[in-house]
């Protein structure tokens, strides 16, 4: 190797690792535990009423959230949103199956006979 590519190695190197190095400590500092207001009784008592277990703010404002979804008369109903994504019988189904094999068989069935029909290239 000639001495300019071998400088340009090492301080690309030396660059790589002063990324590598300044970015590490960023990358688990939100795993790190404190920082967080303790509990307040009503909240214990919300853990234990609920069955939040560990209870931590996060598990509580989650459990609130799932309890408050399930309130709502939509979100979370047996049959959906209301809004099925085609129909609610297996007619409508067949129809729009039906309307897509007809476009796309019909463009085959194009392409095939054009394919017949054009004259081969003489040279």
């Amino acid at each position: 190797m000639n001495k300019p590519t071998m400088m340009a190695t090492v301080v690309m190197a030396a660059l790589f690792a002063a990324v590598a190095v300044g970015s590490t400590p960023q990358a688990f500092a939100q795993y790190f535990g404190g920082g967080s207001e303790p509990l307040t009784q009503d909240q214990i008592q919300f853990c234990k009423d609920n069955g939040v277990d560990p209870c931590t703010q996060n598990n509580i404002l989650a459990k609130e959230r799932v309890l408050h979804a399930q309130s709502t008369t939509y979100g979370n109903a047996p049959s959906g949103s209301g809004t099925p994504m085609l129909s609610t019988g297996t007619g409508q189904m067949a129809v729009f199956i039906g309307v897509l094999g007809a476009i796309f068989g019909g463009v085959a069935a194009m392409f095939f006979f054009k394919g017949r029909g054009a004259k081969p290239v003489t040279t």
